[in-house]
C-alpha cells in the first residue's frame, strides 16, 4: 500500500543522454520515478533505464500533452516533475521531506521552487531568470496543467508551499547559439498562439515592445549586474518580440489579410 506521502517523479524526454542521469539523480529518493520517451535515437533510453523505476515511450504529442500523459502514469499520492535539463538541489529536496513529514502536509495542494539557470558558464541571477518561481509538485488530484501556454505550467487547486531550495536549470549548453534556435521556435509558436487568438500584427507594437523588452530585461530586472550573460539575454528576449511580431505579419500575409507595413 503507498503511503500518504510517497513521492512519483516524473521526466519527459527525447535525445537526453547529456543530461538524463543527472536528472534523474536528483531523484532516486523517490518512490517511483518514471521517464516518458518520444523516440529518442541517442542512449538516452539505456541510460533511463539503469536508473529509473519505468521507462515508457510514448509519441510525442506537444510539450503540454506529453508532460500531462506522463503525470498520469503516476501512481503515488505526490507528484514531481522535472524537465531532463533540471535538476532538484539537496536543499530542494530536504525541504520536501521536511514538509511532507510535517502535520500540515495535507493542507498543501502544490509546493513551488525557485528555478536557478545556468548559462554561459555562469548562474543568472537577473533578467527575470530567478526566482522563475513554478509549482513542480503537487498533491494528486490538486493540480492540473494549463492549457492556455505553449509550454508546461502546474496550477494548483489549493494553497501552494513556496519552498526552499533552488531547482537547477542548465540552459541551452551550446550558448547563445542554442539560445538563438530556440528564440525562433518560441517566436513561431507564440507568433501561431496569437493569430488563432485573433490578434494581429501592430506597426506599433513592433517598433516599441523589442527596446522596451531590452530596457526592461537588462536595467529593470539588473540584466547588467549579470555580465555579458545578462546582455544576450535581455538582446535575445528583444530578438523574440521582434521576431514573433514579424512572423505574426507573415501569418497575415500568407491568408491575404496582411499588407505591407
Amino acid at each position: 500500500m503507498i503511503g500518504a506521502t510517497a513521492v512519483s517523479a516524473f521526466v519527459i524526454t527525447r535525445n537526453e543522454e547529456r543530461n538524463i542521469a543527472d536528472c534523474l539523480a536528483s531523484l532516486r529518493w523517490a518512490d517511483e520515478l518514471i521517464v516518458v520517451d518520444s523516440g529518442s535515437t541517442d542512449a538516452t533510453v539505456e541510460i533511463a533505464r539503469r536508473c529509473a523505476d519505468r521507462v515508457i515511450e510514448h509519441p510525442f504529442e506537444g510539450y503540454v500533452a506529453q508532460t500531462r500523459w506522463a503525470a498520469e502514469q503516476t501512481a503515488c499520492p505526490w507528484v514531481l516533475w522535472l524537465d531532463a535539463d533540471e535538476r532538484l538541489s539537496e536543499e530542494a529536496r530536504e525541504k520536501i521531506a521536511q514538509v511532507l513529514a510535517g502535520p500540515d502536509a495535507e493542507r498543501w495542494a502544490g509546493l513551488s521552487f525557485p528555478r536557478r539557470s545556468y548559462f554561459m558558464d555562469r548562474w543568472i541571477r537577473h533578467c527575470g531568470w530567478y526566482p522563475q518561481r513554478k509549482v513542480r509538485m503537487w498533491r494528486r488530484g490538486s493540480g492540473r496543467f494549463d492549457d492556455g501556454h505553449l509550454v508546461p505550467r502546474v496550477l494548483a487547486d489549493g494553497p501552494v508551499r513556496k519552498m526552499r531550495g533552488d531547482i537547477l536549470h542548465y540552459t541551452y549548453p551550446n550558448g547563445v547559439r542554442d539560445m538563438m534556435a530556440a528564440t525562433a521556435e518560441y517566436a513561431a509558436d507564440g507568433a501561431a498562439e496569437r493569430y488563432a487568438q485573433g490578434r494581429r500584427f501592430s506597426l506599433l507594437g513592433l517598433t516599441l515592445k523589442p527596446p522596451l523588452t531590452f530596457l526592461k530585461k537588462y536595467a529593470l530586472q539588473g540584466g547588467v549586474l549579470d555580465g555579458l550573460p545578462g546582455l544576450a539575454i535581455s538582446a535575445g528576449a528583444a530578438w523574440h518580440r521582434f521576431v514573433r511580431e514579424v512572423m505574426l505579419w507573415e501569418m497575415e500575409a500568407k491568408d491575404g489579410e496582411g499588407k505591407a507595413p
